[in-house]
């Protein structure tokens, strides 16, 4: 009949660096998981958080446009068919070579590309030789820069209506 019930969480503080501290939520045990065990499951799981973080933003599943569970839904699993597929066409673009005065390596920047690839597939070919994809995608590059952190900007999300399509 209540809704609501105990539940036991544990804080754990740790250093990463000279001037930063991670604060870690868990309900894992403090006898069977001790602080630096905690510490090494979260570093094996980072690689996971940073792969959700690029799925939800680059498949752009950051807000949704209904408010029905159902249509949620179908955005989600719409945004995760065309992550699929411009992760696919990415990997067959051959990044064009760029010399860099720091010595960066470069890879495709999957932003530009899943955009130009949403604004290949809206283009009508109308029996016109449609724009080489690749080539396009193959010029978009950036360059990886390992350790590289920016803090990050939380904001609140709402439904992003239609509506003005009616007006």
């Amino acid at each position: 009949d209540n809704p609501f019930y105990e539940i036991n969480l544990r804080v754990v503080h740790f250093k990463i660096s000279e001037d930063s501290y991670e604060l870690i939520i868990t309900n894992l045990d403090r006898e069977e998981f001790p602080m630096e065990e905690i510490k090494k499951l979260y570093n094996m799981r980072w690689g996971i958080e940073t792969s959700f973080r690029e799925l939800k933003y680059t498949a752009a599943i950051v807000s949704f446009h209904g408010k029905k569970r159902e249509f949620i839904e179908q955005e989600i699993y719409t945004s995760l068919l065309f992550y699929n597929y411009c992760e696919r066409v990415i990997q067959n673009v051959v990044p064009k070579k760029v010399k860099s005065k720091k010595g960066y390596a470069y890879k495709i920047n999957s932003t530009r590309a899943f955009h130009n690839l949403r604004t290949y597939l809206r283009i009508e070919k109308g029996g016109k030789e449609p724009p080489n994809i690749e080539t396009i995608i193959s010029k978009e590059l950036e360059p990886v820069r390992p350790g590289r952190s920016d803090p990050r900007k939380i904001r609140k999300q709402q439904a992003q209506y239609f509506v003005y399509r009616f007006i």
